[in-house]
């Protein structure tokens, strides 16, 4: 071999372990996803850390209505620590977010609704009360009016391709529709509970397949850490943040209030569309995810629930209830658990969420007077 070959050889050998370790490193080294991602609204905030990928739940799984008896629910009816009202969010590329400091406490204990809107339905009277639970006559009425106020702001929630929701939900703000814990996450902390991918909210959809207001697409996931860890129902309760378009904050959107739980109050939202449902307008009978409201008054106000004697059914999940006064229709509690019926309750902790992750995630087509 003559000295020209041997140098090259030599120079090759030199290069080639020098580069050797940071080959190396590169194969080994995996994705961080809270470093090497694009930075998100979260992460510039000091009171929310990225902590790493969610676990979503495999195709075909979908939420499970709980059930709630009385006594399960007095026994709830406890002091919980404040720390499980803290955030858990996840990104639209699937990254898992925990809020470190709770929301500073606001005065308001309520918050407005946005300025009423000219094609206003007054809420029909629905007769008198007596499951997934009807009592006594089935006295919900259909709410056929989905593109007037308020029925568009109230919001099925489907799987990704599904013609028929499993939950419903009500828009609070010009992107931002409140729903129940369930209805995003199974609850409770393991490696077997995961968050359901890609909601479809369909504003005052009207029947299967039929959505006068259009199907929005789900930006962000917000829940708390006393459902997304703990499982617990008194804190079921969440939030989708839609992505943002001028055809979803023109709908307009209710207000809600932490206190004032005492007395007449409606909901509205999807009931399973192969239950039985009296003003159907099919004629098999079937509700067909058209939309459905009830009025009543309230039975019993505990510390984080609300029990209501409105008739819901399973696919009602994540439905308001709201109270209607002079400055308009607002929120006092989600639509959780039958065998009551049982509510989540906004309080004044969660009023401070629902401005918080408004906050985080405005929009740019209205304002919203938590911004």
């Amino acid at each position: 071999m003559n000295k020209r070959h041997v140098s090259v050889r030599a120079v090759v050998l030199l290069l080639a372990a020098a580069l050797a370790p940071l080959v190396t490193t590169s194969v080994a080294r995996a994705e961080d996803p809270c470093v090497d991602r694009p930075a998100t609204e979260l992460d510039r905030r000091g009171d929310w850390r990225c902590v790493g990928l969610a676990t979503f739940t495999g195709p075909g799984v979908e939420p499970v209505a709980p059930v709630l008896s009385d006594e399960e629910a007095a026994r709830l009816d406890v002091t919980w620590p404040a720390e499980w009202e803290l955030g858990v969010a996840i990104s639209p590329d699937g990254r898992l977010y925990r809020q470190t400091a709770l929301a500073p406490r606001a005065p308001e204990e309520t918050r407005p609704v946005n300025p009423t809107p000219t094609d206003v339905v007054p809420e029909p009277r629905d007769g008198e009360v007596g499951t997934r639970t009807i009592f006594g006559p089935d006295d919900r009425l259909r709410r056929s009016a989905t593109t007037s106020y308020p029925w568009r702001v109230m919001g099925s929630i489907s799987a990704p391709d599904a013609t028929a929701s499993g939950c419903s939900g009500s828009l609070i703000g010009p992107r931002h529709l409140l729903t129940a814990g369930h209805c995003i996450h199974q609850g409770g902390g393991g490696a077997d509970k995961g968050w359901f991918p890609d909601r479809k909210v369909g504003p005052g959809q009207n029947g299967i397949g039929n959505y006068p207001n259009g199907l929005k697409n789900s930006h962000w996931y917000f829940s708390v850490s006393g459902w997304y860890d703990h499982g617990n129902p008194v804190f079921d309760y969440a939030m989708i943040v839609l992505e943002d378009l001028r055809s979803t904050a023109s709908l307009g959107w209710l207000g809600w209030r932490s206190n004032g739980h005492w007395g007449e109050h409606w909901t509205a939202g999807y009931p399973n569309w192969s239950f039985q449902c009296a003003d159907s307008p099919s004629a098999d009978g079937q509700c067909d995810n058209y939309q459905y409201g009830d009025s009543d008054s309230t039975q019993l106000v505990l510390a984080k629930l609300l029990k209501t004697h409105v008739d819901v059914q399973t696919g009602q999940s994540g439905s308001p209830i709201y109270e209607i006064d002079d400055d308009g229709r607002r929120v006092t509690a989600v639509v959780a658990y039958h065998g009551g019926n049982w509510a989540t309750r906004v309080t004044a902790a969660r009023s401070n969420n629902f401005c918080d992750w408004i906050h985080a995630h405005p929009s740019a087509f209205a304002d919203h007077a938590c911004e």
